[in-house]
């Protein structure tokens, strides 16, 4: 008979590893202070792509898997996945570390008429694009058709979890510091902007910082609902609140690698504060597996991750 599991955190990682969990038989629930639409993962622009995430060898392994899993998702219109093109602006080509984490075929060097005249270095590819006002709500769906539980509560202690025959997965993210003392764990601050879409507008993004502090981005990513353009990187940022005094530079930025952007009509400006460490950390410490700190890939390599997760229980069952 195979061990229950509870899952502690309902985020992309959380509700992911649920849904794969409940697949290959296991009986799960996933207890959570927050809802899906209030994670940080609600709030991320989800065009799939190894941001701020290590380490390298496992991010390549982990993203090629989410990215066959989001194939698959394609065909479903609730999923709100698509593949889109994208095209990435880099500065030297070493810096194209991520270049085998993708599918063979799937990618090609941009010629100088396909790329910003300021940027003469650039990749164009296919990936799946993970619109997550759908995506959150298709994974919680599938996670209850399957049978699995949640419960809205704050967890204090993961010593609470003493059953022996239950296992318990942690993937509460930032949440880690204070449930696990993790010093490594440093908040990310992501501001955002939601505008109306634009149809002549591309996903496109620069693989490299910008600004005297290199902690400024460019990216521009079109979704159903609306034009998300970002962002920021700023490494040990607590506030949470959108800073006004960002917002013409996020603009101006995005501007400079995708032309057609033209007069926005804004909807919102957001901020996520994404986990930060110096790799995941994804492994077994007594009946406990630990999978967190997956700074700015958290949908690009949920489930990758998710398999490892499943292959740690597999051992421990």
């Amino acid at each position: 008979m195979k061990k229950q599991v509870k899952i502690i955190g309902c985020g992309v990682s959380g509700l992911t590893t649920g849904v794969l969990l409940l697949e290959t038989g296991y009986t799960v629930e996933i207890i959570t202070d927050k809802l899906p639409q209030e994670t940080t993962s609600s709030k991320a622009a989800a065009v799939w792509f190894p941001y701020e995430v290590n380490p390298r060898d496992k991010a390549e392994k982990w993203g090629k898997v989410s990215f066959n899993r989001f194939l698959e998702f394609c065909s479903d219109e609730d999923s709100g996945v698509s593949m889109v093109p994208l095209t990435v602006l880099i500065e030297k080509e070493e810096d194209a570390w991520w270049i085998n984490a993708l599918p063979i075929g799937e990618m090609r060097k941009g010629s100088k008429a396909e790329l910003p005249e300021a940027f003469p270095l650039g990749y164009m590819m296919e990936v799946p694009l993970v619109e997550t006002q759908l995506y959150l709500d298709f994974l919680l769906a599938r996670f209850k058709d399957l049978s699995g539980r949640v419960k809205q509560r704050k967890v204090g202690k993961l010593s609470e979890f003493t059953d022996s025959n239950t296992i318990v997965v942690n993937c509460t993210g930032l949440g880690s510091r204070e449930l696990m003392h993790d010093d490594e764990l440093y908040p990310i601050h992501g501001q955002i902007i939601k505008a109306k879409p634009q149809p002549k507008v591309t996903c496109i993004l620069a693989d490299f910082p910008f600004g005297e502090t290199r902690d400024r981005l460019a990216y521009v990513v079109p979704r159903k609902d609306c034009l998300v353009l970002g962002g920021t990187s700023i490494k040990g940022e607590e506030d949470d609140a959108p800073n006004p005094d960002l917002i013409a530079g996020i603009i101006e930025r995005c501007k400079a690698i995708e032309g057609n952007i033209e007069e926005l009509d804004i909807q919102s400006v957001e901020v996520g504060l994404r986990p930060g460490r110096f790799e995941i950390r994804l492994e077994k410490d007594g009946n406990i597996i630990h999978n967190y700190g997956h700074g700015g890939g958290g949908f690009t390599v949920s489930w990758g991750c998710a398999e490892e997760v499943l292959k740690l229980i597999n051992e421990m069952d």
